[in-house]
């Protein structure tokens, strides 16, 4: 026998006294366990499921809080009956003068400069809102935040969009209210006045081409109709109005 067959009897002979070669699985405890099968017989658990409550979230972008605001030259006639065009002081915090608080106190000032007038929410009594609830601002939670709305509009879901319901009548009789309650002043004359010259202007355009264009002609026919209805919101005003001017009818050439 070579010395390297000698060296390996005696290697082996080495392990097998110290009782190494011998043992057929690692002896330290936490090794043998996780050698061992593992037993699936006793069946898995139930699945721990967090309740995410009951609350609805509408599939609409979040819209600020904000302020409804009046300006004396700001109307409109509708149905015959000449109305305050509300404007919205928004409360986005960094935007038109809104600090990054929230705070609107320069905005507020620079609008007052402006012949602006906020219409605070106790201008809006519990009894002129269709949920009975004073103040004009409700709140619906969206699915980026808050969403600020008047309290004359209802959302309704229809599939994965948001239709909002308004109360327009019910609107409109809170702008009389707000006139009737001293809040905001009965329209001014010049307001009619730039009402009616916006109209008898569009009403001479279309006249233009009325003889050969149909279209023109019924446009021309529901002008005169705005007309109409304009004189008699300024007259529930407690004004008479002006004469409307009219437009100059069209020469025809003669053949």
């Amino acid at each position: 026998m070579t010395a390297t067959g000698r060296g390996r009897v005696g290697a082996a002979r080495s392990l097998s006294g110290s009782g190494l070669a011998s043992t057929p699985y690692p002896t330290h405890p936490s090794i043998r366990e996780r050698a061992m099968p593992t037993d699936f017989t006793s069946g898995g658990r139930a699945p721990e499921r967090r309740s995410h409550g009951t609350r609805k979230v509408l599939n609409e972008s979040a819209r600020p809080d904000f302020t409804l605001t009046f300006h004396p030259a700001r109307w409109q006639e509708v149905d015959g009956e000449l109305v305050p065009l509300l404007g919205r002081m928004s409360h986005q915090p960094g935007v038109n003068n809104v600090d990054h608080f929230g705070d609107t106190t320069r905005a507020e000032v620079n609008l007052v400069k402006k012949g602006w007038t906020l219409i605070p929410p106790e201008a809006c009594p519990a009894t002129m809102t269709p949920d009975g609830i004073a103040g004009y601002v409700r709140v619906f939670d969206g699915k980026n935040g808050p969403i600020h709305v008047t309290a004359w509009e209802r959302p309704r879901a229809l599939g994965s969009r948001v239709v909002w319901d308004r109360d327009e009548d019910g609107y409109r009789a809170w702008l009389r209210h707000l006139m009737t309650a001293g809040y905001i002043p009965a329209p001014d004359s010049a307001v009619v006045d730039i009402l009616r010259e916006a109209l008898v202007s569009k009403r001479e355009r279309k006249a233009g081409a009325a003889d050969v264009n149909p279209y023109a002609r019924h446009a021309v026919g529901k002008i005169d109709e705005d007309l109409d209805r304009l004189d008699a919101a300024w007259a529930k005003v407690g004004a008479e109005p002006d004469p409307a001017p009219t437009a100059p009818a069209r020469k025809r050439a003669k053949a």
